[in-house]
């Protein structure tokens, strides 16, 4: 009788301790609100990076950006996020972002990027170079009911322009009597 009330005894102490782990297991593999809205917000900017850029695909900026947008800003319409988005395709056609970082505080995202391609056509008045070029550089993002509302974008422009040829030349100095 006591080693089947000691058996027993160490079954419901194994059986208390797998209810109590399985517990903290389904606890633990519940997402909070915060991180399931982190990775919405992470594949909105990957979506874009992937499908507007990589792809080339302008429509994409109407799925998932407010039409009314803030850049730098700014007050634009998506259509002139487009409008830019066709400029770098003319410029560069085989133009490829890559994420180098995605990072997410609520709804403020930041993303680290490294841009490459070859120069194919006219480009802030440069002809064409045939140059392949790389630049870095950074957007800060807001996120508002799932869709993009505002960004700030920094990018190494100067970089990109002297790897297209581009001189900088500093006005002449006025003569002094």
């Amino acid at each position: 009788m006591i080693k089947t009330l000691t058996y027993l005894l160490r079954f419901a102490v194994v059986l208390l301790i797998f209810v109590h782990e399985s517990h903290l297991v389904i606890a633990q593999s519940q997402p909070s609100p915060a991180k399931v809205e982190s990775e919405q917000n992470k594949a909105l900017v990957q979506r874009w990076i992937d499908e507007g850029f990589n792809k080339q695909d302008v429509a994409i900026v109407d799925q998932i950006f407010v039409e009314d947008l803030t850049i730098n800003e700014a007050v634009i319409r998506r259509e002139n996020l487009k409008q830019s988005m066709r400029r770098w395709f003319t410029a560069f056609p085989d133009l490829h972002v890559t994420i180098d970082r995605l990072i997410c505080d609520g709804d403020a995202m930041g993303l680290w990027y490294t841009a490459e391609g070859t120069q194919r056509g006219e480009f802030e008045g440069i002809s064409v170079t045939g140059r392949q070029v790389k630049w870095r550089g950074v957007d800060f993002l807001r996120i508002k009911d799932g869709k993009i509302a505002e960004g700030r974008f920094l990018d190494d422009a100067l970089g990109l322009m002297r790897q297209l040829g581009a001189t900088l030349s500093l006005p002449p100095r006025p003569n002094k009597p």
